[in-house]
């Protein structure tokens, strides 16, 4: 049976197997001090019953580990050994192949490649990739996207050409590299090739050569993908006051259901939300704060928030007043409900909508309406403007979005009051 991120979250060493299996080779390992790793199990046939660590959970999250384990399920099929997939995924430098070693032992220690570069010093790609990745790391925003940026080269690319000088690679053997995974994994092949082209215009300033074979027109070289835009699952404006009315007795943690209502009401993403602490909110102004370390376009976001915001979050100091956050679970690693917990509530409600989905119901309402500007509506939503209006829209329109959000509230509970937590009633 597959895990969940619920099961994973909540799952503690010594309540259980230490290892819990996701199926297919895939275990989730609890240790002692609360840490949790995935590993995976060889498969029959690759000697004797090794555990490779791919990485710890929740710097590596559970799709990640599922694509990294089904890529060595791939390279033990191959024939390939446990040590070669150890260094595949260690990201360590690969023995060159003999010719390449006899070819580089045989020039002259004097001499000179492109930019005077001696050519023994000449890197192989992946020593080039690590430099890159050295570089890029720090303005990356968070372990995730540091931890992909680095396993999709060292996944897809490091096997075919990682072992191969910089200078000595062609066009056709990216487009080879490439291929395999252009059509059945689109969106990883695009950023995998624009990471590697990163890493070939490195090595074109560093003087290593005078190209970069990887600044191609992929639809050209590998083929047109149609894509389809897939949009997050949302209910129409005019079923919300049923969803509104619904969570207000749906069986359920408090924790959750005020979380659920907050995001509803302000349209804000479920991150902002869940990790919401006190000191944002300012009750004298009526104003949440979310800083710009918890928002998509690292930028601070003010809510105005409507009465009935307001009282969902006042509704949760009984319950969390003494902690961080408003919405704590301090089981969880977070301290926060876990990402998928708004979601799990809502398809309750309806199949197939996401908490996500509840910005695009505001919007189109919003819209339908015909007395707020655009601009309002997009400010209320923390959408980035484009460079143009950027240079010239200095303020955030808070004033113009107060009877935006509680025109929104209104509509949606009907003018009145979250349940109260201990009442068990719709105050009026």
């Amino acid at each position: 049976m597959s895990l969940t991120v619920k099961q994973i979250e909540s799952a503690k060493f010594a309540s259980g197997p230490e290892r819990l299996s996701d199926g297919h080779g895939l275990y989730l390992r609890l240790f002692s001090g609360g840490r949790k790793s995935f590993v995976f199990r060889t498969p029959p046939g690759a000697g004797a019953v090794t555990w490779i660590s791919l990485g710890s959970y929740p710097e590596m999250g559970l799709k990640d580990a599922r694509e990294k384990a089904n890529i060595i399920r791939g390279l033990f099929a191959d024939g390939k050994t446990v040590a070669d997939v150890r260094e595949l995924l260690s990201g360590k430098e690969q023995p060159l192949p003999s010719s390449s070693r006899r070819k580089r032992r045989s020039q002259p220690a004097g001499m000179t490649g492109k930019a005077g570069a001696p050519k023994s010093a000449t890197p192989t790609f992946q020593e080039m990739a690590r430099t890159w990745f050295e570089m890029k790391k720090p303005g990356l925003r968070n372990a995730k996207h540091v931890t992909q940026n680095w396993n999709t080269i060292a996944t897809y690319v490091f096997p075919d050409i990682g072992s191969k000088p910089i200078d000595e690679i062609k066009l056709p053997e990216i487009v080879d590299t490439i291929a395999p995974i252009w059509r059945l994994k689109h969106e990883t092949a695009r950023r995998t090739l624009g990471r590697t082209r990163e890493i070939f215009a490195l090595a074109k300033i560093r003087g290593y050569r005078d190209d970069n074979p990887a600044d191609f027109d992929p639809k050209i070289a590998l083929g047109a993908v149609r894509t389809v835009r897939r949009h997050h699952g949302s209910l129409p404006p005019e079923r919300v006051p049923e969803f509104w009315d619904w969570l207000q007795t749906v069986p359920c943690e408090p924790t959750l259901r005020y979380a659920t209502m907050l995001l509803l009401l302000t349209a804000k993403r479920s991150k902002e939300t869940r990790h919401a602490e006190w000191d944002f909110f300012n009750f004298d102004t009526g104003v949440w704060t979310t800083p710009e370390r918890l928002m998509k376009m690292h930028r601070s976001h003010r809510v105005p928030m409507s009465r009935q915001a307001i009282r969902a979050v006042i509704e949760m100091r009984p319950l969390s007043g003494h902690e961080r956050l408003v919405f704590a679970k301090p089981r969880n690693r977070s301290g926060a409900l876990c990402e998928n917990a708004i979601r799990n509530l809502a398809i309750r409600f309806e199949p197939g909508i996401t908490a996500h989905g509840f910005r695009a119901s505001f919007r189109t309402w919003a819209r339908q309406q015909k007395r707020f500007t655009r601009d309002t509506m997009e400010f209320a939503l923390a959408h980035e403007p484009d460079d143009l209006e950027a240079a010239y829209q200095r303020e955030d329109l808070l004033e113009e979005r107060v009877e935006l959000m509680q025109d929104w509230a209104n509509y949606v509970t009907g003018g009145r009051d979250p349940i109260g937590l201990f009442s068990g009633t719709i105050q009026s």
